[in-house]
């Protein structure tokens, strides 16, 4: 029987990031640093706390459920770019994220049969994240920017619980965020990011167990993603440090 999954935690750090300004954002340094960092491209060392869990009811798993957990590290990148591209669309956004992650995890299992042994190993796995944002910033005070924006992604996480068996989890993602940035210096931009996301049209795809081959894939239905995040860009000549 093929079973809801119901992820718990799934943290990303950014350890590093260097970002490269494009000519716009050297333009526009001297003029607007939150334009200068909302243009570049950016490439991160990352790593990845996944802490996943299954829930049943007591009476299939006697008060227990699979669990897996641990670090995966990985990397980002990262393209975004703000401008007056149309006359009346000025502080067009746009922005392009992708994360990947793989790594072995703790996987725990508890069968849900009686009297059957649990099931300790290390599962090899990868996770890849994209996302797509396009908004419209709008100036709040003379350092500031306010910048709504519609968003859109694919999420895939690839489980190996074995040298035969995997499963694929995947999902598409829609949605919305508000980012409000501000310039206390010329070469710094603090940033917070607030995000909700509807996870749509998921499903896990099982290959190499032939009861779950029988069984085909198993959709899943919407749910819900939010996300906020903090960032600091301070820039030196040519290149930009980011933590987030």
């Amino acid at each position: 029987m093929q079973r809801p999954v119901h992820p718990v935690l799934l943290g990303c750090l950014t350890v590093l990031c260097f970002t490269a300004g494009s000519d716009m954002a050297q333009a526009a340094t001297s003029t607007n640093p939150i334009l200068a960092a909302n243009n570049e491209i950016g490439l991160a060392a990352t790593g990845t706390l996944m802490n996943y869990q299954e829930h049943f009811s007591p009476a299939q798993t006697h008060g227990k459920s699979d669990t897996e957990s641990g670090w995966m590290p990985g990397f980002a990148v990262n393209y975004s770019l703000m401008g007056d591209y149309f006359r009346s669309l000025p502080n067009l956004y746009f922005d392009v994220h992708y994360d990947y992650a793989s790594g072995g995890l703790h996987y725990q299992g508890f069968l849900q049969k009686p009297g059957l042994p649990n099931i300790q190993s290390t599962e090899n796995a990868t996770t890849q994240h994209v996302l797509a944002r396009l908004g419209m910033g709008f100036t709040v005070g003379q350092r500031m920017l306010l910048t709504p924006y519609v968003a859109g992604g694919y999420q895939r996480w690839n489980r190996n619980l074995s040298a035969t068996q995997e499963e694929v989890y995947h999902a598409e993602l829609v949605g919305a965020g508000l980012r409000y940035q501000l310039a206390p210096m010329s070469r710094l931009v603090l940033s917070a990011n607030l995000e909700g996301l509807a996870v749509v049209g998921g499903g896990m795809t099982p290959s190499g167990n032939l009861i779950a081959d029988h069984l085909g894939n198993a959709p899943f239905g919407t749910s819900g993603e939010e996300k906020l995040a903090v960032d600091v860009d301070y820039r030196l000549s040519g290149l930009a440090y980011a933590f987030s």
